[in-house]
């Protein structure tokens, strides 16, 4: 066992026997897949205004938090943008996407929710972006009580044609950017974030959630943690008996150097951000990996619109060598950093380049 991390609590190592298991609607839903060709997803997070005339919730926000919208209004209000969401993820033939993450403030937000003894404090900066969220602080020992992820997973199934999954902070991009003010032991944090983390997996089986995806943008950052010690945690973190998938996804720096670790690890699928790194479309295009890949060819910090054309002509040395139904293409990252309305563009070009390629 290295430095940083220890052995996990007895308690991840049992059976979940009693977990419910995955809606029949949602396997239907899965089946309808062909499994032999290319398929397409999106990353995490949507923006929250309008591409055209409709609800916009930042303006909801601001209207509620002067007194002219009641809470039932705001609600509705998330919902509706919900919808749009999901309907544009139906209508582009999406073979998974998130509910755009509407409701959440940031990609920490349901984690803090669902937690006792951490908060979210002041805005930091994201990565080299021009975008900030709230940094979560830790002031005593993690607990786990849920309830607001599955609440909201519920209720992002139950109004999708399209399988959902979910985008949650990956273990050591959550242990960068938060503020300890209790552990002062990074073996007992990391242990202890393990647990929850593995008991928030849990508690989606049974809401037809197919798949959570954790993203680890700070892996691709300089980031000071080893192979040895990725490796552990999320052996510790992923149990294999449950019945939703678990991926990975890097962007905003080069994934190349970590395809042979994660590789070998029990995700189901490795996301890469081509954009930030396109030598990874050489390894891959060489090496051919034991898990299926998805690949980020679609720049979502840029409103400059790429062709099928071109996205095919890069993807064809790498569907050679992967496979087509083993190849995802999805957008570099989440949406949220685009206007409405080029967000929008970027979904639909999902959906002409994957009909061009399976053509």
């Amino acid at each position: 066992m290295v430095a940083g991390l220890r052995a996990p609590c007895p308690v991840l190592k049992r059976r979940q026997s009693s977990v419910i298991p995955a809606c029949s609607g949602t396997e239907i839903m899965q089946d309808r897949r062909d499994t032999g060709k290319m398929k397409t997803t999106v990353m995490g997070s949507y923006p929250k205004i309008p591409a055209g005339p409709g609800p916009s919730v930042r303006s909801a926000i601001q209207r509620f938090e002067k007194g002219l919208l009641t809470p039932s209004q705001l609600f509705e209000t998330y919902s509706q943008v919900i919808d749009r969401v999901l309907e544009l993820a139906n209508d582009t033939q999406l073979d998974r996407t998130t509910d755009g993450q509407i409701r959440w403030y940031d990609l920490f937000d349901p984690i803090v929710r669902d937690l006792d003894n951490v908060h979210s404090a002041g805005l930091i900066r994201l990565f080299d972006n021009n975008f900030y969220v709230r940094h979560p602080v830790i002031t005593g020992r993690l607990q786990y009580q849920g309830g607001t992820l599955a609440a909201w997973c519920r209720e992002a199934v139950s109004r999708s044609q399209v399988p959902i999954k979910v985008a949650l902070p990956g273990l050591f991009t959550f242990l960068d950017l938060q503020e300890d003010t209790s552990y002062g032991d990074t073996d007992a944090l990391i242990a202890d974030l393990i647990d929850v983390m593995r008991l928030t997996v849990r508690h989606l089986v049974g809401t037809g959630v197919v798949e959570v995806q954790w993203d680890e943008p700070s892996l691709v950052r300089s980031s000071s943690w080893s192979r040895t010690q990725v490796r552990q945690a999320y052996e510790a973190l992923i149990d294999p008996d449950l019945e939703i998938e678990q991926s990975i996804a890097l962007y905003w720096g080069e994934s190349s150097p970590w395809l042979d670790t994660l590789s070998q690890l029990p995700f189901s699928r490795i996301s890469c951000d081509a954009v930030s790194d396109p030598h990874v479309l050489d390894v891959l295009a060489t090496d051919k990996l034991d898990i299926a890949v998805g690949l980020g060819v679609i720049d979502a910090r840029n409103v400059r619109m790429e062709t099928p054309e071109h996205l095919a002509r890069l993807l064809q040395p790498i569907l050679r060598r992967q496979g087509h139904e083993r190849t995802w293409i999805h957008p570099s990252c989440g949406l949220e950093f685009l206007p409405p309305d080029r967000a929008e563009q970027k979904v639909r070009l999902l959906r002409d380049t994957k009909f061009l390629i399976n053509a």
